[in-house]
């Protein structure tokens, strides 16, 4: 089986909806026989005769992705984990093999970051957290947000994000909002899992990259002061226009382990920069 599910996006200026791929499922005792390759060509035709105007997308397995690209798939990109490392106590423990040097090590390392950080707020910001996204300052702030040229991003209105993030079975989501004079300038979606003592990063926008910059400054100060907390992770795209910003602030790229596909009839999603961070994933 696979599933498929249109979700809305933006696309070259144009709101459109778009086929998302998401559960790829094959009985182990048939797989190696090319059955795999054939359900997946079957659903590239149906949505080829049925909805000829929607794009599709997936973020395969490695197995899918080789099936995907036989019947005619585009790999426009890899994607790139970013990584921020709020308490390196595992890393610095094994090296020096003393556990106070370890902890003076950890405590001016933190110091550090606290005050790099700093110095990318801006006067006037300010971080605050919600559990829904039916906040008036976020949807005003959604509703203004352009529609780029060239570029291909999910919708990212109340709809979406209550039906994505806030009403998701199993994950408690929560949105981190940049504000300024009660104007909402940036925001991000994240989750914290306590037992993998990090913070994930599921989607990041801002209205200007000084403006996320701020953000994500804010939000890794606020990161440091959770206690049990290690790491922040992001997941985007190889050419997404953010990763400078992460980088900046101090995140570290990881090696790639996944890439994302897309096809469509009208060739407009393999022409168009797609910008793809976690919350593109069907979850």
């Amino acid at each position: 089986m696979a599933s498929v599910i249109f979700r809305r996006y933006w696309i070259d200026g144009d709101r459109t909806h778009a086929a998302i791929v998401g559960d790829i499922s094959l009985d182990s005792v048939w797989r190696g026989r090319g059955l795999g390759q054939l359900l997946l060509r079957f659903m590239t035709d149906y949505l080829e005769d049925h909805f000829p105007e929607h794009p599709a997308f997936v973020i395969p397995t490695e197995a899918a992705r080789r099936s995907f690209a036989e019947i005619g798939w585009t790999t426009p990109g890899k994607l790139i984990p970013y990584v921020y490392l709020l308490d390196p106590t595992r890393y610095v423990r094994p090296v020096v093999r003393s556990e106070a040097v370890a902890t003076a090590i950890v405590t001016r390392t933190r110091d550090v970051a606290r005050r790099l950080a700093r110095r990318l707020v801006r006067d006037g910001n300010s971080l605050q957290i919600l559990d829904n996204p039916d906040d008036p300052a976020l949807v005003a702030f959604l509703r203004e947000l352009p529609k780029l040229k060239g570029s291909a991003l999910h919708d990212f209105g109340p709809r979406f994000l209550t039906w994505r993030y806030a009403q998701h079975p199993r994950i408690r989501f929560r949105i981190a909002k940049l504000v300024r004079n009660r104007e909402v300038l940036a925001f991000l979606v994240f989750e914290q899992d306590a037992d993998a003592r990090s913070c994930l990063v599921f989607d990041l926008v801002a209205a200007t990259p000084p403006d996320l910059l701020c953000m994500l400054a804010l939000f890794i100060l606020r990161a440091l002061s959770e206690p049990g907390l290690t790491t922040v992770r992001v997941l985007l795209d190889s050419l997404h226009p953010d990763r400078a910003s992460l980088r900046r602030l101090g995140f570290v790229p990881r090696r790639s382990e996944s890439v994302f596909q897309v096809h469509s009839l009208s060739g407009i999603a393999e022409r168009v920069s797609w910008r793809v961070t976690l919350g593109d994933k069907d979850t």
